[in-house]
């Protein structure tokens, strides 16, 4: 990632699409899934907010190797380790943990 010209390797357009659905779509089909499964109460709320944390760079190293759209992961990785703070601490708030 860092051999990168730019933070931003995509149109910013696409990386608000990608951390749109990391940060709240993500989320949101966690909970569909905990549901379907009947999971509640406390684990309920953690698997909400391990939805939230950041994905880390093994995606990453295998997009490289595979030359899958690295450019592209490596700004949702950069982003992904910048924004998950505001927002798991609003996601804890919310879920009263």
């Amino acid at each position: 990632m860092a051999s990168q010209p730019s933070i931003l390797a995509c149109e910013t357009q696409t990386a608000v699409v990608a951390i749109v659905l990391k940060f709240i779509a993500g989320p949101a089909l966690m909970a569909a899934s905990c549901l379907a499964i009947g999971l509640r109460g406390e684990l309920f709320k953690v698997a909400i907010m391990q939805a939230t944390l950041p994905q880390g760079i093994v995606p990453f190293v295998f997009a490289k190797q595979y030359n899958v759209h690295p450019a592209l992961l490596g700004t949702g990785v950069i982003f992904g380790m910048l924004i998950p703070l505001p927002i798991g601490l609003a996601y804890y708030f919310l879920l009263g943990l």
